[in-house]
């Protein structure tokens, strides 16, 4: 089936030549040559996919070219060149948003691959109208580690209550963590993304889309299919592109490896997940977002919803396939495609090795075209809560004391590792550019033959022979982006329930807030990695503001104070935050926790409050509210002929964890 990308200007060079060309020569290369190439060129071309280039164009000359027309001088150099087509890089660009930032200016030019890319670059490099110069590079995929597939195994705990009925939510440690000690000997209660009592509130709504740039994900997969993103506005497998957004037959998203050159049609292909070097990762991590929740089956998704059709969804932006990785081009249109198409987060698990880069203004350079349209994407609201969307990257896995980019940019929300001991992964960078932690599993805590339960479990293709039963265990930063983009998208869900809205910057805050502490567990200085220490000074301070909660995001969104409480111990609350300054003159009515509440916290005798503070004793980690009421202005209520005070009551969320810091893990 023949398949064409709509949208895209492609003119042959004898085409656009004809009628073009002056008496004017082709522009020699002179002393300043070298240093306009060196000025323009964006990056180098190691890596660099040979036989194109991608150009920023000046307004006038990307204005002449969308019509069909072009300047000598640029003819002239394509001339030369034996340029074969000039595209867009970005379908769809006249409304003003792409042109605020500059994507209706970025062409790819397409010439003979045995011709130098620094050659061809030095010579449109002479030309005004060429503003930068961006090789085509490919990101290098990294080695993935040892992967499992599931299997049963006989659990280290007692019966617990589960709020879903997939079986293998009690695999999933990073979701609901009861210190199962199959899982690892070190284990901590409470090490997960507490989405156990959220869910009470919040488990998805599909009016949020996430689009997972990854490999593609294997979207007839019965644990993903009902939460995938469905493109209604195309008719599936008809080879025309129906809703005229320049992709055709894009269904659940769309294979941004695919060439868009006309003459290279034979090589289209549908979203993938199976082939030669695929290890499903795109899969694993669409499924850690939104595995569809309470069906019977499988595992869970952070924002899966309740079975009834309110997960979030799904998009595929497939841009690996085996050991083909997508240029910065087709990244570039993936996002742009997935703003469009009306993703509010950006699920990114790749990116480069730390240490590459140092800056921002550095990876703004390099990968400029990228760096635009990922400005396109936060910059399109998408939802009537945010008036913005979110980028979310992996922070790598090289272990350095720096994130790698893009997830090191200071607008991306770059994400490390902790494993289910409550610590660092050893595996994980820390430090500057990392904003914020989630579980992404640590082999390491474990030798035993089931050690690899330390991982995260979540969908995997079953064409792959290592996953047979479909579902399988990987550990990364990979693994803990998805976490952090579920919680996200569980947060923007209970914005539109409630009807709230929010600022980007505001909510985004929130985000960062909504955290546990890691720096009281590092205070020993040392985990266990395959029965050795691992010293973890370095990493203090350096885990961004702490492993993130999904309760406690759902709290800030409805505007419900919360507090923390050490669990096992008499705890002493002050109210003044919460009741003013006068708290402890107040008259106290009510403490009021409902049944559900006490036992989710394990709530010894009777919460009471005296001299302003509450004073409760919690048994379980955990979150629930209680409700305190209170009378000012006396010490009975007023009215009739009665002269009393008023009676108000307060709402507050009780976190009660392992430690209890007031800080959230800021650094």
């Amino acid at each position: 089936m023949t398949r064409t990308l709509k949208g895209l200007l492609v003119l042959s060079a004898a085409a656009f030549l004809t009628g073009c060309l002056q008496e004017e020569s082709i522009p020699s290369a002179d002393e300043n040559a070298h240093s306009l190439l060196v000025t323009k060129s964006a990056n180098t071309s190691e890596d660099a996919q040979e036989g194109n280039l991608l150009l920023l164009l000046d307004e006038n000359l990307a204005s002449r070219l969308a019509q069909g027309a072009t300047e000598a001088d640029f003819a002239a150099v394509c001339a030369e060149l034996g340029v074969s087509a000039i595209e867009k890089v970005f379908p769809m660009t006249d409304d003003a948003h792409a042109r605020n930032h500059r994507l209706h200016r970025w062409y790819k030019v397409t010439f003979p691959e045995n011709r130098p890319l620094e050659q061809a670059a030095g010579k449109l490099a002479v030309l005004p109208s060429v503003k930068v110069i961006q090789y085509n590079t490919r990101l290098k995929r990294h080695e993935m580690g040892p992967v499992h597939s599931w299997e049963p195994f006989t659990k280290g705990y007692g019966e617990f209550d589960l709020p879903f009925n997939d079986p293998m939510l009690s695999d999933q440690w990073h979701y609901i963590n009861n210190a199962d000690m199959s899982v690892c000997p070190t284990v901590r209660e409470g090490a997960d993304v507490g989405v156990q009592n959220a869910w009470k509130l919040t488990a998805g709504d599909p009016r949020i889309i996430v689009a997972i740039c990854d490999e593609g994900v294997k979207y007839n997969h019965p644990d993903l299919a009902p939460n995938m993103w469905v493109n209604e506005n195309e008719i599936p497998g008809n080879g025309i592109d129906d809703d005229r957004n320049g992709y055709v037959d894009d269904i659940h998203g769309y294979n941004f490896l695919n060439p868009y050159n006309l003459e290279e049609a034979d090589a289209l292909m549908d979203i993938t997940w199976g082939k030669d070097g695929d290890n499903g990762h795109g899969t694993h991590v669409a499924g850690t977002v939104a595995a569809v929740n309470n069906n019977g089956m499988g595992v869970c998704g952070v924002a899966g919803g309740t079975g009834n059709g309110d997960g979030v969804r799904l998009m595929s932006c497939q841009l690996f396939s085996g050991s083909t990785t997508a240029t910065v081009d087709a990244r570039a249109r993936s996002y742009k495609y997935a703003a469009d198409m009306g993703a509010s987060i950006l699920q990114c698990s790749f990116g480069v090795e730390a240490g590459m880069y140092g800056s921002d203004e550095e990876y703004e350079k390099i990968y400029n075209v990228e760096y635009d349209a990922l400005q396109y994407f936060i910059h399109k609201p998408n939802n009537e809560a945010i008036n913005g969307n979110y980028v979310i990257y992996a922070s790598g896995n090289d272990a350095k004391p720096i994130a790698g980019y893009p997830a090191a940019h200071h607008e991306y929300i770059s994400v490390s590792a902790i494993g289910p001991d409550f610590l660092p992964a050893t595996y994980t960078n820390y430090g500057p550019g990392c904003n914020i932690s989630a579980p992404g599993g640590d082999i390491s805590l474990n030798q035993l033959s089931t050690g690899y339960r330390a991982q995260t479990l979540s969908t995997v293709p079953d064409e792959l022979a290592h996953f047979d039963s479909g579902y399988g265990y990987m550990q990364g930063t990979s693994m803990a982006c998805p976490h952090v983009s579920g919680v996200v998208a569980l947060g923007i869900s209970y914005a539109l329930q409630l009807g709230k809205t929010f600022d980007y910057d505001e909510f985004l805050g929130m985000i960062y807030t909504s955290v546990n502490d890691l720096e009281y567990f590092m205070e020993t200085s040392v985990k266990l990695s395959y029965g050795l220490e691992f010293d973890l000074t370095p990493l203090m301070g350096g885990m961004g503001t702490g492993s993130i909660d999904a309760w406690k995001l759902l709290m800030q969104v409805e505007g419900t104070p919360s507090v923390i409480v050490k669990k096992g111990e008499d705890w002493k609350v002050s109210l003044t935050e919460h009741f003013g300054g006068s708290a402890a003159n107040l008259t106290y009515t009510k403490v009021e926790m409902d049944p559900v509440s006490r036992e989710i916290l394990g709530v010894e005798g009777e919460p009471f409050v005296k001299n302003g503070k509450l004073h409760i004793r919690c048994n379980k980690t955990g979150s629930a509210k209680i409700r305190i009421s209170a009378i000012a202005g006396g010490t009975a209520v007023g009215g009739g002929a009665v002269m009393g005070g008023t009676e108000f009551t307060k709402e507050i969320s009780i976190l009660s964890r392992h430690v209890a810091s007031s800080k959230g893990g800021w650094l």
